[in-house]
């Protein structure tokens, strides 16, 4: 279990001892925040099959890099940014094959839905692999 904790720490009094204000755990990907004001621990376990794949690329090649984003309090930031991102560079990959295709186009005048969809598909199995190769193992 890949566990990243932050170096700084604060005072729970519920478990009467200093926690990391920020944990990263690359198995569950989940994020976790100890928030000193309100005493609340807050998570995040993101869904996506590519944070999942980044973050397990990222303990492998350069943990640092994780471990600095956790210290500093901005993986959660990072990964939201992520996910944003990689899911907009396969739509907007996917969209554009879309425009361009031929073979969609005829689809879509003929009104053929099984075609668009399998070609469509087919798009988004594309631009995932090329969108991976450049964003998420990096």
């Amino acid at each position: 279990m890949s566990r990243y904790k932050s170096e700084q720490t604060a005072y729970d009094p519920l478990k009467k001892k200093y926690v990391p204000l920020w944990r990263l755990d690359t198995n569950t990907v989940t994020v976790t925040h100890f928030n000193s004001d309100t005493l609340a621990v807050e998570s995040k376990t993101y869904s996506t099959d590519f944070i999942r794949y980044h973050l397990h690329f990222s303990d492998s090649h350069c943990p640092d890099r994780l471990r600095r984003l956790v210290n500093d309090g901005r993986i959660e930031q990072y990964l939201d940014d992520m996910e944003l991102k990689v899911s907009e560079a396969i739509s907007c990959q996917v969209k554009l094959w879309k425009q361009t295709d031929s073979c969609y186009q005829k689809a879509v005048l003929s009104g053929d839905a099984e075609k668009m969809l399998g070609l469509e598909n087919c798009f988004i199995s594309m631009a995932r692999k090329a969108v991976f190769e450049c964003m998420v193992y990096i």
